[in-house]
């Protein structure tokens, strides 16, 4: 998963001091703001390489959104019923995603599409109003939910039961950044940050200085966890903060556990990681959040992620680390 408006992005970014002129340009796009900035010492073809970049990520956008003209759409409404021939991008991200599924133990799931619009997610930024869903329809939901009913077969998708809906929220983001990372290597640009509402890649070639970013506290947007100093790689956080609503005091979040069909309550309230695939650190952040401590320690300690896990016990903030963040940590706020 998941990023409304820029005061409430996971990630607080700051550049390190200019050497080549500095041009940035802000689109709202894939229901977020994205953000690009760039060093280059040609402010026009700087313009259009950032241009070029948005671009793409509007036709991704289109491609994996919930228009009728999205494959992922059309996926969805023929779910139950006959295949659906892809292009090669989205048969190769769902193809992913899967992979991701199954390296989770299904922790990662893009089969969750039918609990995010039964509990109101989908359309969160449109609702004010929110009620709990009813027992009996999140256990009908479920038999909707399991990346076993995908089935690809060259280049086409179908999914078993009618009513299924894959979402492709929790990798889509980190896909775009690949794409945007490729175009302004491509490009010639050796200083850049992209920031797709939280989700970000930084590179830096050009001199030795890193790029700063901060590390937003999950219960406390005027606060950071810490800054990191980073030179070349992705960031990725998934938190219970960024599409909630409380209910009978009880918060409820749009990161849900595809076992349970519930939003995920095992403590964990957000997850920061370190990780040189953008694609994969999007998807590994939720799968993460999702598996609890024990769980996302071993995967993270299996793939050598890098990571800072918050949970929250008893009303009193916890913080877990990898070994080596610490390098990477220039400020610390937390102990």
């Amino acid at each position: 998963m998941k990023k409304q408006i820029l005061m409430y992005l996971c990630l607080v970014l700051f550049s390190c001091k200019k050497s080549y002129k500095e041009i940035a340009q802000t689109k709202f796009l894939m229901d977020t703001i994205c953000e690009i900035k760039i060093y280059c010492n040609d402010e026009n073809y700087g313009n259009n390489v950032i241009e070029k970049v948005f671009k793409k990520i509007e036709e991704i956008d289109k491609q994996f959104g919930y228009t009728f003209e999205s494959e992922i759409e059309k996926i969805n409404l023929a779910a139950g019923n006959k295949k659906v021939k892809v292009s090669s991008t989205t048969f190769e991200l769902i193809n992913k995603s899967i992979e991701v599924s199954k390296l989770t133990n299904g922790a990662f799931d893009i089969t969750t599409g039918i609990l995010s619009m039964l509990w109101g997610f989908e359309n969160f930024s449109k609702k004010t109003n929110f009620t709990l869903p009813k027992e009996d329809e999140i256990k009908k939901s479920l038999e909707l939910v399991g990346y076993e009913k995908i089935l690809l077969d060259k280049n086409t998708i179908f999914l078993k039961k009618p009513k299924m809906r894959i979402n492709l929220g929790g990798i889509a983001k980190g896909y775009a950044l690949k794409v945007a990372k490729d175009i302004l290597e491509e490009n010639k640009i050796n200083k850049f940050l992209i920031n797709f509402g939280g989700d970000i890649y930084v590179k830096n070639t050009q001199d030795n200085k890193p790029w700063r970013v901060a590390v937003q506290h999950p219960r406390d947007k005027q606060r950071y966890i810490c800054v990191l100093s980073l030179f070349s790689t992705a960031v990725a956080t998934s938190g219970d903060y960024e599409r909630y609503f409380f209910y009978n005091g009880k918060r409820y979040h749009h990161i849900f556990n595809p076992k349970t069909g519930y939003p995920t309550d095992n403590g964990i309230i957000s997850v920061t990681i370190i990780y040189d695939d953008p694609i994969l650190a999007d998807a590994l952040s939720t799968a993460m959040f999702v598996l609890g401590e024990k769980d996302a320690i071993s995967l993270a300690n299996k793939l050598n992620v890098e990571y800072i896990i918050v949970k929250e016990e008893n009303n009193k903030i916890k913080f877990l680390t990898s070994q080596k963040i610490k390098k990477f940590i220039s400020e610390k706020y937390f102990y």
